[in-house]
């Protein structure tokens, strides 16, 4: 029974994996048609408003639900199946008053933190910007039930719906992005209304996704009645509220590490650039490059890391409540491991594709330095937040939150540093040297704190060596690429060879260097849907060949 758990728990994991990395692979898709409608400008309208919704939102999600999903994990875990319920009822309710005072604050707040983007252009940035606030606050109605959903799924380590679900959201967010912007600017409105037009995709999507969990939670509940009926919780709401409270605001705070950096983004970088010389269009444009095309792409790595570390924390959190160290040792190994080998690829692949990604998502190329140059904080984000999730799952709630704030006030210090000399570059070195305080921090306290002896070094040196040749892989596919489309006259279809044949290259380099070097197993090969079954064999035979190197410890 325990095995048959442990394969549903992976295959779950992999799964979920699977459909958030569909979900940011949709979410860069939009960027293409979008910049094309409502340019830079626009897009900087959208990531204005879009930072300070991902905050308030974080504010008003992150916490309860994912304080829910470890708390019934241990319930469960404890056959304390009443508590489950007073806990579920508890949370659905305060996150909805809560999303209901954050909506309010939203709608009503929004034209003073317009001013605060470009405090010298104030009128200006008031009128571009609140439209598209404005235009995400109904979606803090919503998402705060979608939020509590899953993690109540997330607690019984059903792992699918809320897959699903993210990919669904996205989808549906996507098509009213793109169809919102497109109708508004071909009906003669202005760039500003189309952004907001496309922010509104936040609510559309939001409301999909909650109708299929919907689907996934009542059956669940349904079954789950008997074993409720037969109990009586020794917790009263209040009890609830407060045993909620005391994991919620750490995990809150934990969860605001990417929300916070965007909103310090916002509210210094366009300022930062005037107070440069430049003016408020460009600032706005030059910020809008950096947040929807840079940062969006390192979404791709940070979506590996988030999966998993929803997927982990529970596992951890029951494993901890056991008191066995040998399986939060071997979780918090195989997520460390899980984590590199994804995203170490796709920092290679920012490097060195920078120009022709740029092509394809911008249709030019203003931006590619600032693609390639976000490639390491991809590595260092992602590690963070998944160190933030295993810390949860271990019960040192706070020790996440102070790491994440030294290393966030270390990136407002870089910024006031490196933007007024080097621009928007400056920007982007700053946010990576941010992520790299705080994860180094939390790191070491996931091995302090478990015990653990686990190296992140020793893990990602293989992976790391398996990068350089899915480099040199992108490189030649890249300028194989550049030959195959030579005389084409569209620049976006010259970069669409020179991006898929340097994927192709590298990620074949890439995985047969992980394999052979033993820094990923076959039976783990095996969870990744729809591919892992074809390459599972394969790594067998081929690490049946290669002796040994311990590259596995």
């Amino acid at each position: 029974m325990a095995g048959q758990t442990g394969t549903n728990l992976a295959r779950g994991a992999s799964i979920m994996v699977l459909m958030v990395t569909l979900s940011k692979v949709l979410g860069l898709l939009w960027i293409v048609p979008l910049s094309r409608l409502i340019h830079e400008d626009g897009i900087g309208y959208y990531s204005q408003a879009y930072s300070l919704y991902v905050f308030v939102l974080t504010l008003s999600t992150a916490g309860f639900p994912t304080a829910m999903g470890k708390l019934v994990a241990e319930r469960l875990a404890l056959r304390r199946y009443a508590e489950v319920e007073q806990l579920y009822r508890t949370t659905l309710r305060t996150v909805m008053l809560l999303g209901v005072l954050l909506f309010l604050l939203t709608w009503f707040g929004a034209p003073l933190y317009s001013a605060l983007t470009a405090i010298r252009e104030t009128h200006q940035a008031q009128s571009a910007v609140t439209l598209s606030i404005r235009a995400l606050a109904p979606a803090m109605l919503v998402i705060p039930v979608l939020s509590t959903l899953r993690g109540y799924l997330n607690g019984f380590q059903i792992l699918e719906p809320s897959g699903y679900s993210q990919a669904v959201e996205q989808l549906v967010r996507v098509a009213t992005i793109v169809l919102g912007a497109y109708g508004v600017i071909k009906a003669g409105g202005t760039i500003a209304e189309g952004a907001a037009a496309a922010t509104f995709g936040a609510v559309t999507g939001a409301v999909a996704g909650v109708i299929l969990l919907i689907f996934a939670v009542v059956p669940l509940r349904r079954r789950f009645r008997p074993q409720v009926q037969r109990q009586r919780s020794q917790l009263t709401p209040r009890q609830a509220l407060r045993l909620l409270a005391s994991y919620a605001l750490p995990v809150c705070l934990g969860s605001l590490v990417v929300p916070i950096s965007g909103l310090v983004d916002s509210l210094t970088i366009t300022n930062f650039l005037m107070w440069a010389g430049d003016s408020y269009q460009v600032a706005n444009a030059q910020y809008g490059i950096f947040s929807r095309q840079a940062m969006q792409l390192i979404q791709l790595p940070l979506a590996f890391a988030m999966a998993l570390g929803v997927s982990v924390l529970p596992a951890i959190a029951e494993a901890s409540a056991k008191r066995d160290e040998g399986a939060v040792e071997a979780r918090i190994r195989d997520a460390f491991r899980s984590m590199l080998f994804m995203t170490l690829p796709v920092a290679a692949a920012l490097l060195v594709l920078g120009r022709p990604l740029d092509q394809l998502l911008a249709g030019d190329t203003k931006g590619a330095v600032i693609v390639s140059s976000v490639c390491f904080m991809g590595i260092f984000s992602s590690l963070e937040t998944l160190s933030t999730y295993l810390l949860q799952g271990l019960g040192k709630m706070y020790r996440p939150v102070r790491n994440m704030f030294l290393g966030v006030c270390v990136k407002i210090v870089m910024n006031l540093v490196l933007i007024l000399p080097f621009h928007i570059l400056g920007a982007a070195v700053a946010t990576s040297v941010g992520y790299l305080v705080s994860t180094t921090l939390n790191v070491l306290a996931v091995k302090k704190y478990a015990h653990s002896r686990v190296s992140v070094w020793r893990l990602s040196a293989p992976l790391m060596v398996a990068s350089v040749l899915c480099a040199v892989g992108l490189f030649l596919g890249n300028r194989l690429g550049m030959a195959v489309a030579h005389g084409i006259p569209s620049a976006d279809v010259q970069a669409l060879f020179q991006v898929v044949l340097g994927v192709a290259f590298g990620g074949v380099l890439y995985v047969t260097a992980a394999i052979r070097m033993r820094a990923v197993t076959p039976s783990e090969l095996q969870r990744i849907p729809m591919i892992g079954r074809r390459l599972s064999p394969w790594a067998a035979r081929l690490q049946r060949r290669t002796p040994a190197t311990g590259a596995r410890r």
